[in-house]
């Protein structure tokens, strides 16, 4: 079901109730309510939260694919056989969108905390005011309103604010340790939600669940060999989990270790909780073999017609590249060798470093080869800018 009975808004993968009215949608066709995305942290449910928040409780929230990772994943023929995380994962075009970690989907309907959630948090924030050492109800709190920030981020600071608190009094909490760790994952601060999780394991070595968030930070920050053992090490303790396997897949991706990814990605295919999870590890494995699974050329893989012009030629580049391409909305040429490409909702300053830089690096390689093609001796220059405010977000030379 893509759209409310209802009222007619769009619904996302896996929604059990509409953000917008509210109208249970239970008569869709079942699912096994999948905790999955590329590389996203799970987020169990609370009976009070789900109680107070029924109306607007979607289940599965994809965030990214980057490997986003959220964010959407790179063609093989693009990256040689990698993956890069994308803005998201969905980090990761087509499975989720360019949604940030922890955040709703661009496009997808405003969601309004209703009256009762809101009264509901502003109780609990005074109770827990109350009791400045009730442990317990400040990691309540916390968990409250960090799944209220999945709809309404404002909400991250109250949740750090929630767990910090419980930290000043018992530094080893382990609640809280995951809960700090779980608000920095979503607000992209990578190097401290390491931290928070290192900390949380050496009390509870054996979390699978927080390894594997742990090697996700790590693949974040650019250490994909420390993911790589991560996931591992997740896997050691719970040999079936769809999670880590996926996530081991992105890795080896990363590494251009296209083998190694694919039979990390079968054997999650195999453990995928329902068939969306498992179509999605399909498209990622067509996408590391640079093909689509109905057999054609992978989305987002480079068009087989050879540009007639250099011009031609860079903005087959762009266009061709896996992250930007879908977002590039016009390319204007104030002379020959000069471009300026308007991107549609293209943050890089949000984009991990390595995803960053891997993004660079593919732009600069095409323009380096459509210089040769067109025997071009000068300097070429494209800048990146936000189509919205006009900002240059980054200008390439070559």
């Amino acid at each position: 079901m893509r759209f409310c009975p209802q009222c007619g808004a769009s619904l996302m993968p896996g929604a059990k109730f509409c953000v917008e009215c509210g109208a249970s949608l239970t008569s869709a066709a079942p699912s096994a309510e999948p905790a999955i995305s590329q590389t996203i942290r799970n987020m169990p449910l609370t009976t009070a939260f789900v109680g107070v928040f029924l109306a607007i409780l979607i289940v599965g929230l994809l965030a990214a694919g980057w490997v986003m990772l959220r964010k959407p994943v790179q063609t093989a023929s693009e990256s040689g056989g990698s993956i890069a995380p994308g803005s998201g994962v969905n980090s990761m075009g087509g499975t989720a969108g360019n949604a940030a970690p922890g955040q709703l989907p661009p496009g997808h309907p405003k969601v309004e905390l209703p009256p009762e959630a809101l009264s509901f948090i502003e109780k609990m924030e005074k109770d827990a005011a109350a009791h400045p050492n009730d442990i317990a109800t400040w990691n309540k709190l916390g968990g409250v309103v960090t799944r209220a920030a999945m709809f309404d981020p404002s909400y991250y600071p109250k949740a750090a604010e929630a767990y910090g608190h419980v930290l000043k009094i018992d530094p080893d909490n382990l609640e809280a340790l995951r809960g700090i760790g779980d608000v920095d994952y979503d607000t992209e601060k990578y190097d401290q939600a390491i931290a928070a999780y290192e900390h949380y394991l050496k009390k509870k070595p054996a979390d699978p669940e927080v390894i594997t968030d742990l090697g996700t930070m790590y693949l974040y920050t650019g250490n994909a060999d420390q993911a790589i053992a991560q996931y591992r090490k997740a896997l050691a303790i719970r040999p079936d989990m769809f999670q880590a396997y996926f996530n081991l897949g992105i890795a080896y991706a990363q590494q251009n270790k296209p083998s190694d990814a694919q039979a990390a990605l079968k054997k999650a295919a195999e453990l995928a909780p329902d068939d969306n999870a498992r179509n999605q590890v399909k498209e990622v494995i067509a996408k590391i073999a640079g093909i689509s699974p109905a057999g054609g050329p992978a989305p987002g893989a480079p068009s087989a017609a050879t540009p007639s012009t250099f011009q031609g030629q860079i903005e087959q580049v762009v266009r061709d590249l896996p992250i930007a391409g879908p977002k590039v909305g016009a390319i204007q040429w104030p002379d020959k060798t000069t471009a300026r490409v308007m991107m549609n909702n293209f943050p890089m300053d949000q984009m991990p470093p390595f995803a960053k830089d891997k993004f660079m690096n593919d732009l600069k390689s095409g323009i380096d080869s459509a210089k040769k093609n067109y025997k071009i001796s000068g300097k070429v220059e494209v800048d990146l800018v936000d189509s919205a405010s006009g900002r240059v977000m980054e200008t390439i030379t070559e």
